[in-house]
């Protein structure tokens, strides 16, 4: 949202922290509500520690997360231009409990130990995962999104994927293909931190993620309710672009260095493989989860113009 330009002394608030408007401000002569100068001194040597899990930068980044209000948001810290540009939405953070930082570009720089900050930084909770009631409800409940809308449902699982990249590149490619959900396992995956965030560029603020012990579990929850299971397997004799896929379907991608866990492979009601045209004989997990969600939605859209 954009604010109105002159209804904050955005100079004066450089090094501040902004005072809630509710009760703390005043009208000037021009009858416009002006924010109350408070002075608070921010810690100069504060330091963002273990950044990559707690704080976000990057203005697409952070105002993405703000409006899709996933993430507890504890602190904003903002250059003056971006106070300005975004205020209103900033506001409303503020009043929902965010401390607010107006601060210099080299006060941002400083804590991301980033240049690329783009004026905006927020320290965050740790992600809130989704239960799977929830997962399955979603399911259930017909979509908004008229391009999503008439299409079978459409679910992740992600098994041992580690390399946070890896993972983010995954989440992009699901939200591009309009998933309803993704669900993790708890160990030897990586989570979904604000690095991941960045590196999805804010997937993981537009559907689901589901954390569980019990992989295996969930699978057979989402088979019980009427989803086909999927694996990618490199070794399958049938080839993706000859499968049958137009189903609601529950797609399981495995890690490059493990695979996925047998008994998960062992759970699935098909297999299916890319072929390989050069010397190589594996392709990356993000590559795959591309080329397979997109052929799913191909053979969905296909069936539903069919009817």
């Amino acid at each position: 949202m954009i604010g109105v330009p002159g209804a904050f002394p955005i100079g004066a608030l450089l090094g501040t922290i902004v005072p809630s408007p509710i009760g703390e401000g005043f009208e000037n002569k021009n009858g416009e509500f002006m924010v109350q100068q408070q002075r608070k001194k921010i810690r100069k040597n504060s330091s963002p520690g273990k950044h990559q899990t707690n704080w976000l930068w990057g203005a697409d980044s952070v105002i993405d997360t703000l409006e899709a209000a996933r993430w507890r948001v504890y602190e904003l810290f903002v250059t003056a231009e971006l106070m300005e540009r975004f205020s209103d939405l900033l506001q409303a953070k503020q009043k929902e409990g965010a401390e607010l930082h107006v601060v210099s570009a080299a006060r941002l720089e400083e804590l991301t130990r980033n240049p690329d900050h783009q004026g905006i930084v927020a320290r965050v909770s740790k992600y809130p995962y989704e239960s799977m009631e929830s997962l399955l409800e979603s399911v259930k409940t017909p979509q908004n999104d008229a391009s999503t809308s008439q299409l079978q449902p459409l679910i992740v699982v992600v098994d041992r994927v580690q390399d946070t990249f890896s993972f983010a590149a995954i989440l992009r490619c699901c939200e591009c293909a309009g998933v309803r959900g993704v669900i993790v396992g708890e160990h030897c995956q990586a989570q979904v931190t604000t690095q991941v965030a960045r590196a999805s560029l804010g997937a993981v603020n537009h559907f689901p993620i589901v954390q569980t012990s019990d992989l295996l579990a969930a699978l057979l929850l989402l088979k019980s309710e009427g989803l086909a299971l999927l694996a990618f397997d490199s070794t399958s004799a049938e080839p993706v672009s000859e499968a049958a896929l137009s189903r609601s379907t529950v797609l399981l991608i495995g890690s490059d260095a493990l695979g996925l866990d047998a008994r998960l492979l062992e759970a699935c009601d098909q297999r299916v493989s890319i072929p390989m045209y050069g010397k190589g004989t594996s392709i990356n997990s993000a590559v795959v989860s591309g080329v397979l969600l997109y052929e799913i939605r191909r053979q969905q859209s296909r069936a539903k113009t069919s009817l």
